[in-house]
């Protein structure tokens, strides 16, 4: 029979004490005693071999939650607010007022200071916030939803309206207005790989360091448009990638990306930045271009000699005088065809010429497209001349650096992994975690 050490540490006691004429009671005292101290002595295991403790990786990591200034409008040097969910108004960290859903707020700025009046209450500070007070945590303001919650700031006469929210649930309201989700799962790989560009992104304007908000609400930044643009599988490629950013030499990649590069992407130096950045070189986009599936892959704009005048004028480049246009001819492109230096000589009413030279990124601009509700899709073009008639023909939408989003979601459609997508276009580049 198997014994316990507990029952033969008792039996030796019995047997010590029954021999030093102890009494029957005695003995059963002095035994129900030593057994509780023994029950509740700290257990001691004794393993056959040396045992290390082992440290299990988590499968995602766990980091701080960063939170980011989006300026979602700005008021000069006033404005209102319409409330469509109760909400509480914070003032130096206070709650002063539970608002109900219904109210408009009016605002105002005043020697920096902001003033908001609600049903005839009047409340002055630097800022206030306001906090979600439903139980579904979401802020309903002027038709539009919002996670987290909204700051009311001011400077320079000017008021600023900002959201400030996880890093994590401001990429859920970007991606899906950056990227198109497609059917099923056949994008979901592009929509990871986009994820972690925004993010990254993200990361690099936060330490522009700006003093009311981090980031636009539109194209100068990424186009944000809080829980009205979500979808459950874009938010779902974002949680499968949380916290995840790109990085080279160990620091936060330098992001940029693009709607179609038309077959080929376009190194950073020749649009945003004046050094070599090594992941960011023009790369084929595959033998018959990924892309080609952009309704934006092939585009035509058509103008006159007049308006190609007037567009030089709006953007003070000729003066109001009177101009014909002469020529309109490209002088040199880059390798990855898009157009460099585009030549456009007009002649004065004095009969001289004059020739202007527009470089890169910058005819987009200032061409625009014919209806000029756009900047022009690309520089990656021809020109034909009929008579008064100037056609551009060209490939690809956007600057063209980094990201191609419909080369990526291409690419997801064939099978690739998002990490194999990101190197694909940022060569050299590693994944890491936020705030590593």
């Amino acid at each position: 029979m198997i014994r316990s050490r507990r029952f033969l540490v008792s039996q030796n006691i019995f047997s010590f004490l029954k021999s030093n004429h102890f009494s029957l009671v005695q003995i059963f005292l002095l035994l129900t005693t030593s057994l509780v101290l023994i029950s509740c002595s700290a257990t001691t295991r004794y393993p056959g071999k040396e045992v290390k403790e082992v440290t299990k990786i988590p499968e995602t990591q766990t980091t701080p939650v960063l939170e980011l200034r989006i300026l979602l409008d700005g008021y000069n040097p006033s404005g209102s607010l319409f409330i469509e969910s109760d909400v509480n108004l914070i003032q130096e960290n206070s709650k002063v007022s539970l608002i109900n859903s219904g109210n408009t707020i009016e605002c105002y700025i005043s020697d920096n200071s902001i003033h908001l009046q609600i049903n005839g209450q009047d409340f002055e500070a630097e800022k206030f916030i306001f906090e979600p007070a439903s139980s579904d945590e979401i802020l309903r303001i002027n038709g539009k939803r919002y996670r987290g919650k909204i700051q009311i700031s001011g400077s320079d006469n000017r008021i600023y309206l900002v959201n400030i929210l996880d890093m994590e649930d401001y990429v859920k309201g970007v991606i899906a207005k950056e990227m198109p989700i497609g059917k099923n799962n056949e994008n979901f790989e592009a929509l990871k790989a986009l994820s972690i560009c925004i993010r990254t992104y993200a990361v690099n304007k936060m330490k522009e360091g700006k003093i009311n908000f981090d980031l636009y609400n539109d194209t100068r930044d990424q186009v944000y448009g809080g829980v009205d643009s979500e979808n459950p599988l874009s938010n779902k490629a974002v949680d499968e990638t949380r916290s995840l950013i790109l990085e080279y030499d160990n620091k936060p990649a330098i992001i940029y990306y693009h709607s179609t590069c038309g077959g080929f992407t376009e190194s950073a130096e020749n649009v945003f930045t004046k050094v070599v950045i090594p992941y960011l070189y023009g790369v084929e986009d595959g033998v018959e271009p990924n892309c080609k599936i952009s309704p934006r892959f092939q585009w035509e704009e058509t103008y006159s000699g007049e308006g190609i005048i007037n567009r030089l004028k709006s953007y003070s480049i000729l003066d109001d005088n009177e101009y014909e246009l002469e020529d309109i001819s490209i002088i040199n492109k880059f390798d990855s065809g898009r157009v460099s230096e585009l030549e456009i000589i007009v002649e004065a009413e004095n009969g001289i010429d004059k020739s202007i030279i527009i470089r890169g990124n910058e005819i987009r601009s200032i061409l625009r497209t014919a209806d000029q509700k756009n900047i022009l899709w690309s520089t990656m073009f021809d020109i034909s001349i009929s008579g008064d008639i100037i056609k551009f023909t060209g490939n690809g939408f956007g600057h063209g650096v980094g990201l191609c989003q419909w080369g990526a979601i291409s690419l997801s459609r064939e099978g690739m992994d998002y990490g194999n997508i990101l190197q694909h276009y940022y060569s050299g580049i590693s994944i890491g975690f936020l705030n590593d």
